[in-house]
């Protein structure tokens, strides 16, 4: 009998399951969870060979399934597995090279894997004592070792308000996560056919679309299928997440609010003639979620038969391995006017079974959040003092409320505006910055103009080139006035790609704000305006 409370325990009883998994990359390639179970036994002796027990990995992951067999092996092993951060696309190569530099140095890490097709560290000029390696590699070696090891998984944060940070998790806290997040969403994932495009660098990616079905094709819930595709591939071309969901019959996926403004921004995204009725679970979740584009989802997706009740808003973090609170499916989600200026949030859910969330009662009563339970960090890498309290709450960072249990998220602390005496979250104002045509959906941010006032920048659509921006601009502040009540003393357009995020796709509102200060951004208009009205 398997032991249920650890990772290997978990992946150990799925590999008596008949469940399959494959990547979407192409074409389809699948191979049973016990074939990947027992592939996993060479990648442990290759790491048992190459680092021994006490030794520590760096994985650049990649979705493949010498990746996941690469990371199966090194949890088998006992070995300290990093999931290191990808370098996001506006990301600095210097400021990226240090962050591997340091995270290497802080964990010991002795070998770093990649893929294949990368030839070197990420194109890195590394200290040469690292040793690298790619997944095809180490999934293919001759030897076997079948070991149960519980070594320490470091999962770092999205790094939206800074650099990114190592949680320290241990087996027994994600099989906690992990096992609660099924028990959740019981009966809707028992046989569930599972998608995602999620990249597996990132939690929701790994843990929540990744392990949490892998560790269901076991008994008693018997998942029968998890396709996973490169989120590449989606962004290219939206209409591939939808699509494949309909091919394959999925009835579990999830994707973060700004995928589904991708989705709305695509007029072919929303593939005529698929059938999503067998969707009973799409968990939204990894940044905040915004009302208005979970009703315009719901309804361009009603022609292809998706219930909204299968819409389930989450809320979770590295820090907790990652759900914390999530909408059961099939419960309606709900929304309560208590952010800041009356607008609207979305209940994130309860929490999850073994986690406790604290925070102010109350619409309209936002405050700090703190979270308490079994799969929370042993700590942060690098770092000697708890980030836990004495009664072993950690302190999010975000801001919410709670009414009749339910989490309701308002944002970050960190990105709250304050202007002439008036706290502000940013994403409202973004929203409505985004309506414009001109501008690229999920693209826009607002940040402090220092003075006292605050600046809109947003990327340009791709197809807007040669639009009237100064118009747009204009638009944007008139809009802003009118429905806001606070209009930004500037609106910037810059080129696409240009506003920072994290490698999980989540707005780098701090350091936009020293790009722009610096003078450092693609900028295509500015137009400044007199003083606040």
């Amino acid at each position: 009998m398997s032991d249920l409370s650890t990772v290997v325990g978990l992946l150990e009883n799925a590999a008596t399951g008949s469940g399959l998994v494959g990547v979407l990359d192409g074409g389809l390639a699948e191979v049973p969870v016990g074939e990947l179970w027992r592939r996993s036994e060479h990648s442990a002796a290759w790491f048992l060979e190459r680092v021994g027990r006490d030794g520590a990995v760096g994985l650049l992951m990649e979705t493949s399934l010498d990746c996941v067999i690469s990371l199966l092996g090194a949890w088998r092993a006992g070995v300290t597995t990093l999931s290191l951060p990808r370098r996001a696309r506006s990301a600095p190569l210097d400021a990226y090279r240090q962050e591997l530099l340091d995270a290497r140095r802080l964990a010991g890490v002795e070998l770093l894997v990649l893929p294949e097709r990368l030839g070197g560290p990420a194109g890195l000029d590394l200290d040469g004592s690292l040793r690298t390696a790619s997944f095809r590699e180490c999934a293919a070696h001759p030897r076997r070792a079948d070991v149960a090891g519980h070594g320490e998984f470091v999962q770092f944060s999205s790094g939206s308000t800074g650099h990114p940070k190592g949680a320290r998790l241990g087996s027994r806290a994600i099989a906690a996560n992990v096992t609660a997040m099924i028990d959740h969403m019981a009966p809707h994932n028992e046989g569930a056919i599972a998608f995602s495009w999620l990249p597996l660098s990132h939690d929701m990616g790994l843990v929540g679309a990744c392990l949490t079905i892998l560790a269901s094709m076991g008994p008693p819930w018997r998942s029968r299928r998890l396709v996973l595709m490169p989120p590449e591939r989606m962004v290219a071309r939206p209409s591939r997440w939808l699509q494949a969901c309909s091919d394959i019959g999925a009835t579990v996926t999830c994707a973060p609010n700004f995928a589904l403004d991708l989705v709305l921004a695509h007029a072919r995204a929303v593939p005529a003639g698929a059938d999503l009725r067998p969707l009973k679970v799409l968990t939204v979740g990894s940044e905040l979620i915004r009302p208005g584009t979970l009703r315009r989802f719901g309804q361009a997706t009603a022609p292809l038969g998706l219930d909204e009740a299968a819409l389930c808003p989450a809320y979770g973090m590295a820090e907790a391995s990652l759900a914390v609170t999530m909408v059961r499916p099939a419960e309606r989600w709900r929304a309560a006017s208590g952010g800041p200026e009356g607008h609207e949030v979305v209940s994130c859910g309860s929490p999850l079974r073994g986690l406790e969330v604290r925070a102010p009662a109350g619409a309209g009563a936002a405050g700090p959040i703190a979270v308490r339970g079994a799969s929370l960090l042993a700590g942060y890498l690098g770092q000697e003092a708890s980030p836990l309290d004495g009664g072993g709450w950690l302190a999010t960072g975000d801001l919410g409320f709670l009414i009749d249990r339910e989490l309701y998220v308002v944002g970050r602390s960190d990105d709250v505006l304050v202007i002439a005496g008036r706290k502000l979250s940013p994403e409202p104002l973004e929203e409505t910055a985004s309506r414009h045509d001109a501008v690229r959906p999920g693209s826009c941010a607002a940040i402090p103009d220092g003075s006292g006032g605050y600046v809109i920048v947003a990327e340009r659509r791709r197809a807007s080139a040669g639009a009237d921006l100064l118009d747009a601009c204009r638009w944007i502040r008139r809009e802003l006035s009118a429905h806001r009540g606070a209009a930004p003393t500037a609106v910037v357009i810059v080129s696409p790609g240009s506003i920072p995020r994290t490698p999980s796709g989540k707005l780098r509102r701090g350091r936009l704000g020293r790009l722009h200060r610096e003078g450092e951004l693609a900028v295509e208009t500015e137009l400044r305006f007199g003083p606040r009205p």
